[in-house]
């Protein structure tokens, strides 16, 4: 199949050879099905079963191709439509030598009608990307080494929505435009009291503000959620009470990332802490930094969502335990937004132990902020 090349996360390139590249590594999204499968590899796809179901959603498990297989521990590949919004969750992995990243075809009732890029979590809680054709084939991104993407991808927490309908479109800022016909022009929605977002945008400029939320999308308290950045690199939205939205690239002097491909795919976040259930921190982790909201969960059809951010000065990686009712079957791995934009996850185990890992062991950037906000899985 077509090799997509790496960026690499943290060199340093020109823009024009970096949308190039871009550009490039996106051209095969383009080709009909048949095409793009027989470059996949693919050739019969079986029917999709039924999984086991938390109450409330019912679970359609995913057919893993060309030498993806469930990773150990957790749940198999499923997938759920709730209200529009179609959930993902279990984690898959496979052999260091397999270099076809199509690990996956959605069921036809589950593809979008235009290309998605979602962020999701990988080996050493390091960040990449899935992406999503309008004819199901689902491709894995890694945001650095391949390798981080074969030896594990945890698909819980991703998300998006399947189509434009009932998403009101956003006004970009000067600089800032629609990716190209591909992709869904930036968009939001409530639904169930959270916004989510949608669409692919890009800039020529420097400047980080995006756009502005009209009100009825604007938060109670300050937010900051993972997004999916330039071919699987990964940074945050910043979301003030304003509505405000600026875009944090992971790291410094990496705006290159942003300007080549920002996806607001799978970005969601509460509106308020109405229905949540506030989270006992423990081990020296506090509440609320930079304005933020306090920890809380909530469980909506076996979606456990998470609000709020968390800090600490300590050393300890363990911030809570979940209560019982809100506790995963099988471990789950979650990826957050930590300071700077910088990528780390929530490692849970079905006792409910919540432990924050961060990319490269650097935990500083999890002591200085680790935001809840746009996090869940299916229980």
């Amino acid at each position: 199949m077509f090799a997509r090349q790496n960026q690499g996360r943290a060199a340093a390139r020109p823009l024009g050879a970096i949308r190039s590249r871009h550009r490039a590594a996106r051209l095969w999204r383009s080709l009909p099905f048949a095409v793009a499968a027989l470059l996949a590899g693919l050739v019969t796809l079986a029917q999709p079963a039924l999984a086991a179901a938390p109450p409330g959603a019912t679970f359609t498990k995913l057919t893993l191709l060309n030498g993806w297989n469930t990773y150990s521990g957790s749940a198999s590949p499923a997938i759920t439509d709730i209200s529009g919004i179609v959930y993902f969750k279990g984690a898959i992995s496979t052999s260091s030598s397999n270099t076809n990243n199509v690990a996956f075809v959605l069921p036809p009732g589950f593809r979008p009608a235009k290309y998605v890029n979602v962020p999701v979590d990988m080996c050493g809680a390091t960040g990449g990307e899935l992406n999503i054709a309008p004819t199901g084939v689902t491709e894995v991104i890694s945001g650095g080494a391949n390798s981080s993407a074969t030896c594990f991808t945890s698909l819980d927490g991703a998300s998006f929505a399947l189509s434009p309908k009932s998403f009101t479109a956003l006004k970009l800022q000067p600089g800032w435009t629609e990716f190209d016909n591909l992709f869904r022009k930036a968009a939001a929605r409530v639904a169930g009291g959270f916004v989510h977002l949608e669409g692919e945008i890009k800039t020529a400029g420097t400047k980080p503000a995006a756009f502005t939320l009209p009100a009825k999308f604007r938060p109670s308290k300050n937010v900051d959620v993972l997004i999916n950045l330039c071919t699987g690199s990964i940074g945050g939205l910043h979301i003030t009470p304003g509505g405000a939205v600026t875009v944090q690239p992971e790291g410094t002097g990496n705006f290159w990332m942003a300007q080549c491909g920002t996806s607001l795919e799978g970005a969601s976040y509460a509106l308020s802490p109405k229905s949540f259930t506030a989270l006992t921190l423990q081990n020296g982790w506090m509440n609320a930094p930079s304005g933020t909201a306090n920890a809380a969960v909530r469980n909506i059809s076996g979606i456990v969502h998470f609000r709020g951010a968390i800090w600490t000065n300590g050393t300890n990686a363990d911030p809570f335990v979940l209560p019982a009712g809100f506790r995963p079957a099988k471990n789950v791995y979650i990826p957050v937004d930590l300071c700077n934009g910088n990528n780390g996850r929530l490692y849970i185990l079905p006792d409910g132990v919540v432990t924050v890992e961060a990319e490269n062991g650097d935990f500083s950037q999890a002591q200085c902020l680790t935001s809840l906000d746009g996090a869940s899985f299916a229980r």
